[in-house]
C-alpha cells in the first residue's frame, strides 16, 4: 500500500474516532444527571463500530463491489435490529458480555462475507 493511502486510510479513522468521541461527549453533557443515564446506547455504538470496523478492513478487496456494501448494510440493520429490539430491553447486561457478542458477531459476519464476497484472491461461492 502506498504512502498516500495510508495517510488517507489513517485520516478516514482519525475522523471516525473524533466523531465517536465527540458524540459520546455531548451526550454526557445532555444528559445531566449521571445517576440516570443510560449507557446502553454508548455501549452499542462502540459495540458496532468495534464489530464493522473490523469487517471493513478485512473485505477490502472487496470495497470496488456493490454486493459487498449491500450485504454489510444488511448485516448492519440485522445488527442494530438485534441490538434495539433483543438486548436494549436489558438494562443490567455486563460489558463483558458484548465482548462475546462481538467475537460470535465477527465469526457470522465474516462467513457470511466470505461467501458472498470470496477472500482476498479466492473467489465467492456461486450456484
Amino acid at each position: 500500500m502506498g504512502l498516500a493511502k495510508r495517510i488517507r486510510n489513517i485520516a478516514i479513522e482519525t475522523s471516525i474516532a473524533v466523531v465517536l468521541v465527540t458524540a459520546f461527549v455531548v451526550y454526557l453533557f445532555k444528559s445531566h444527571s449521571g445517576g440516570n443515564r443510560n449507557w446502553t446506547p454508548i455501549v452499542q455504538i462502540g459495540n458496532t463500530a468495534i464489530v464493522f470496523g473490523f469487517l471493513i478492513p478485512w473485505f477490502r478487496h472487496a470495497w470496488g463491489r456493490a454486493i459487498f456494501w449491500a450485504a454489510l448494510g444488511a448485516l448492519l440493520m440485522g445488527h442494530a435490529a438485534m441490538y434495539v429490539f433483543v438486548i436494549g430491553p436489558i438494562r443490567r447486561l455486563p460489558l463483558a458480555s458484548y465482548a462475546l457478542l462481538n467475537v460470535i458477531e465477527l465469526v457470522i459476519f465474516t462467513v457470511i462475507l466470505g461467501k458472498l464476497i470470496g477472500r482476498a484472491g479466492e473467489q465467492p461461492l456461486t450456484r
